[in-house]
This record gives C-alpha cells, structure tokens and sequence, in this order.
C-alpha cells in the first residue's frame, strides 16, 4: 500500500486515532499507543494508505520546532 510523512501539531487524541491541526485523522493499531504526547505537540507520523483512505500510523515522533 502507499503511504506517506505528515507533519502538523496534534490537537485531539482518541484511544484508536489523533487529529492533526488542520483535521487530518490518522489512525492507530491495536499496539500503538500515543499517550505519551500531549495536546499541542509538534508530530511528524508516517503512514500506510488503506483502500477505504484511511491513514495508518506506521511510526510517530515528536519533531522539534
């Protein structure tokens, strides 16, 4: 599947997504977690693109601004 690099400060975190500033969802596995970020972090996430267009975090760090 393709995938890609997103880079955005996160603004709302769910058990099973993040939404970015500007809306974006990225989705998390069963085995992620991202707890240890709080609201308003600078992130960079890369991802898989699924079928159905949903973004699937591959690996998520804090970037340094």
């Amino acid at each position: 599947m393709p995938g890609g690099v997103l880079v955005g400060i996160l603004r709302v975190r769910h058990a099973d997504h993040l939404v970015l500033h500007d809306g974006t969802q990225v989705f998390l596995t069963g085995k992620q977690t991202a707890r240890e970020f709080p609201i308003g972090t600078s992130l960079t996430v890369s991802y898989t693109l699924k079928k159905d267009g949903k973004k699937i975090v591959d690996t998520i760090w804090r970037t340094d601004a």
